[in-house]
């Protein structure tokens, strides 16, 4: 009797093309993403770039009797911050760099400028992989005779405090991460003005990539290994899945899972095709960087093996333009790889 009534009370399952409202969250009248179930990204990149302006200019390595080195401008930061959020797990992904540039001045007795030089001060990378040791290079633009104490002054106390402001602006992208608001919402929440959003420009790496005098690309070989906690036909039907691959990279990508099907990544800057798949083996693509030469393709192959409860994965990618290499590989690794782990609930190392 008591399967009886439980019986009774249970409601038929939703059908297959029906539309069920109890399982379609955008006919939500608030629009809400309940519990963060479903994959959800938020542009951080304004907000990032207004904070670290904030944050950088004015921070002074010296400033006191004998002279001033500060930090005057921010001259560029390039890359992108997003938040994610995907089965209850929220995540942040940045990937910037950025250029500062400082002046200095070393006074005489009567306070008046003796020496003045100016430079640059530069975080290549500041990413999550890079938090242990932010990459910091300090230039000069005239270091002769007295004004090398200047460079030097920049390069141990104020690459030193560059990174701290670095590592403040992180502190707070993980308290948004934490708090599971964007910027803006915890900027109107605080009655603060949220940070504008950027017009979108055309890419400004629009000239394509040559290494050889005659136009033609010197080519090198790179190869990735890479390890997943996951089930090796886990990872390949991911690597070859569209919604997946958006969600791993936090930007459009079309991928058509068969031999001869077109890919697309990271908003069309990556386009190809797949040449030969196995399932749960193997991966060969027809695959290029869109500022390389028109028709100028490399071709990838990765392989998946199962270790016990790990996939071993190797890519092989050869005819990569020489000095697209490093940028490549690192992309593979940082980018691709890491960033999928993260969505499909393993941790980068």
């Amino acid at each position: 009797r008591v399967i009886a009534r439980w019986e009774h009370h249970v409601e038929p399952m939703a059908k297959l093309g029906e539309g069920d409202q109890r399982w379609i969250v955008k006919e939500r009248d608030d629009g809400r993403n309940v519990n963060s179930w479903h994959w959800e990204e938020k542009d951080q990149t304004a907000w990032a770039k207004e904070r670290l302006t904030s944050l950088f200019v004015g921070a002074a390595a010296l400033d006191d009797a004998t002279g001033s080195c500060k930090i005057t401008k921010v001259d560029s930061i390039t890359g992108e911050v997003s938040l994610q959020s995907r089965k209850q797990r929220r995540f942040a992904l940045y990937e910037l760099d950025i250029k500062l540039k400082w002046e200095g001045q070393l006074f005489d007795a009567e306070g008046k400028t003796a020496h003045e030089t100016k430079g640059t001060l530069r975080i290549e990378d500041l990413s999550e992989e890079t938090l242990d040791d932010i990459p910091c290079e300090v230039t000069c633009d005239d270091e002769a005779g007295e004004k090398r104490k200047l460079k030097e002054v920049m390069r141990t106390v104020g690459a030193k405090l560059a990174k701290e402001k670095a590592m403040e602006w992180v502190t707070e992208l993980k308290a948004l991460v934490a708090s599971g608001q964007s910027a803006d919402a915890a900027a109107a929440a605080a009655g603060e003005k949220p940070a504008e959003k950027p017009v979108v420009k055309q890419r400004s790496n629009n000239t394509y990539v040559t290494s050889g005098s005659d136009g033609k690309a010197e080519t090198a070989k790179l190869e990735v290994d890479y390890t997943f906690p996951l089930a090796a036909q886990f990872v390949y039907d991911s690597l070859l899945d569209t919604n997946r691959m958006r969600a791993a990279t936090a930007a459009d990508a079309s991928i058509d899972p068969k031999v001869g099907g077109k890919l697309m990544l990271f908003n069309g800057s990556v386009e190809g095709e797949l040449l030969e798949l196995v399932p749960g083996e193997k991966i060969v693509q027809k695959w290029r960087f869109n500022t390389w030469q028109p028709a100028h393709f490399s071709r990838v192959e990765m392989t998946l093996k199962q270790d016990g409860g790990n996939t071993k994965l190797k890519l092989v990618q050869t005819d990569v333009p020489v000095e697209e290499k490093d940028r490549t590989e690192k992309g593979w690794r940082v980018m691709i790889f890491d960033r999928l782990k993260m969505v499909l609930g393993g941790v980068p190392p």
